[in-house]
């Protein structure tokens, strides 16, 4: 689902989900209108990032409410050597963090 809508879509469930601020901090935007002009029509740098996070939002919240994915993606993970998911996409590439952040999310989900 994540991989078909349109990026502005994505962008708008990710805020509904997480929130402006955290959707803002996780890719890199120091702004919150920037994030939200994504929702009109202007093209993120990083769609495959909001696509990916969407993915591990949505699987996080079948688990539980909103509260519950947006808590994931700031609290400090074991999973990930305590590391932030939210810092994470935001300092690292994601070619290097997509497993791991996959593998972190389908443990919390199970629970």
């Amino acid at each position: 689902m994540a991989m078909s809508l349109p990026i502005g879509d994505v962008v708008q469930r990710l805020i509904d989900m997480l929130g402006l601020s955290l959707v803002a901090v996780s890719l890199k935007k120091k702004e919150t209108p920037a994030v939200q002009q994504w929702t009109n029509g202007r093209e993120p740098q990083r769609p495959h990032v909001l696509r990916f996070a969407l993915q591990l939002a949505l699987m996080l919240t079948e688990a539980g409410a909103g509260a519950v994915a947006r808590a994931w993606f700031q609290g400090s993970n074991p999973r990930l050597d305590d590391r932030s998911p939210a810092v994470m996409l935001h300092t690292l590439p994601l070619e290097l963090i997509q497993a791991p952040l996959m593998v972190a999310a389908r443990a919390f989900a199970a629970r």
